[in-house]
């Protein structure tokens, strides 16, 4: 790419995010960006006056371009228009959730935004039921190595099984369903019933089924299906979530996240409440098993697993076809079927085969193995390169007037 990797300047922007992970996270990207001859500055919209922070950086002159996670910052209009686009400043997102959940972030429209999700799920809802008009692809997380993964050895850690996760009551997510029309209720609960019981579909797929076996359509106007695709999901989340987490206290491990239902149940568990994202890496580096619960997603991978990786721990997860092959080079990942009858006896012989004798004098070798793995697979010079790549696909794009419509 030549002399457009070189000396180049960027503006990240982070938002709002329960534990601070995305600002953790961007953090660490303008860090890895500087070796890649990257200079970049970070917008925080959740402080008040990032408005005057954004206008004094922009009066220095427009950066080569801005990124972001969930698309924060992309859609700033300035009398009617993308402010980027009115800027020629491309600007690229990773795109890490399905757009039914917050559709406006996925919404921005102009010349130079560019799309990078991290599912092929997500990439078909907004390509095909969305009719996205930017730039879009498919592109994996990057996640940050983790410093301490080589502070203790893997059997020498003091916490055995970890579940860091913060849950939803799926009881309260379907009390809000009474206030809905029979028709939607219906549509929801097939959806829900399916789902759970492991149909290998999208979400949107089963309320796509829903609303025509409703025979009921709604043409351009999204908000209806946006808001079903939402409440399915939202419940199906959540209860794939307690499921993991009942599994979580029945074995005694530790539970960081907030749990107001569970908490006052009687268990061996321990827990500890959030924690910010900025001490999950000496956390995960003291951990052996992460316990992990996709959100509802067929395809994609789970930033918690790849910290895993990173850290040198065994995941212990809801197994899927896709994660299956996508990480069969990967044993420390041990799946098990969250939606069958023998979820708990899954666990059980998956917790074993961790403890087991022949498990405990390979288990350093193979952690350190896969530890380098996916630095190299999945790490931020991996997304940095191929963020760099898809900026220079939109420079191509912007030198060339090979085929112009408004010529």
């Amino acid at each position: 790419m030549g002399c457009f990797m070189s000396s180049l300047t960027a503006i990240a922007f982070v938002g709002q995010n329960a534990n601070g992970i995305l600002a953790w996270w961007t953090q660490a990207i303008i860090e890895r960006l500087k070796l890649h001859g990257v200079s970049a500055e970070l917008i925080d919209m959740l402080q008040p006056d990032w408005p005057q922070r954004l206008n004094a950086m922009l009066e220095k002159g427009p950066p080569n371009f801005c990124f972001s996670f969930q698309g924060l910052g992309m859609g700033l209009d300035v009398e009617g228009r993308n402010l980027w686009t009115q800027l020629k400043v491309p600007f690229v997102s990773s795109m890490g959730d399905a757009p039914y959940r917050a559709p406006r972030l996925h919404a921005a429209v102009g010349e130079g935004l560019i799309h990078l999700y991290t599912a092929q799920d997500f990439y078909d809802f907004y390509t095909g039921i969305m009719k996205g008009k930017n730039i879009a692809s498919v592109v994996s997380f990057g996640y940050p190595a983790n410093p301490h993964a080589n502070d203790i050895s893997w059997r020498d850690r003091d916490l055995e099984l970890v579940y860091v996760k913060s849950g939803a009551d799926p009881k309260a997510i379907r009390e809000t369903w009474g206030e809905l029309p029979s028709l939607l209720r219906d549509i929801i609960e097939g959806a829900v019933t399916a789902a759970l019981a492991g149909e290998a579909q999208t979400i949107a797929q089963l309320v796509q089924h829903g609303f025509k076996s409703s025979n009921l359509h709604v043409g351009e106007r999204l908000t209806l299906f946006l808001m079903i695709c939402w409440q399915v999901d939202a419940y199906v989340r959540a209860t794939r979530a307690e499921r993991m987490a009942r599994e979580v206290m029945r074995l005694g491990g530790h539970i960081f996240g907030d749990w107001p239902q569970l908490r006052a149940e009687t268990s061996r568990a321990r827990f500890h409440g959030s924690i910010p994202a900025k001490d999950l890496p000496d956390l995960y580096a003291r951990s052996r098993i992460l316990a992990n619960v996709a959100p509802s997603t067929r395809t994609g991978i789970h930033e918690r697993i790849l910290a895993g990786f990173m850290s040198k721990a065994f995941i212990l997860a809801d197994e899927s076809p896709f994660l299956t092959q996508a990480l069969e080079a990967y044993p420390s990942f041990m799946a098990v079927p969250i939606h069958g009858p023998d979820f708990a006896d899954a666990i059980d012989a998956r917790m074993a085969q961790i403890r087991s004798a022949d498990m405990a004098d390979q288990a350093q070798q193979m952690l350190d193995d896969i530890q380098i793995r996916a630095e190299d697979e999945f790490g931020l010079d991996r997304f940095i390169n191929a963020m760099l790549e898809f900026l220079f696909l939109r420079v191509v794009e912007t030198k060339n007037e090979f085929y112009d419509f408004h010529a």
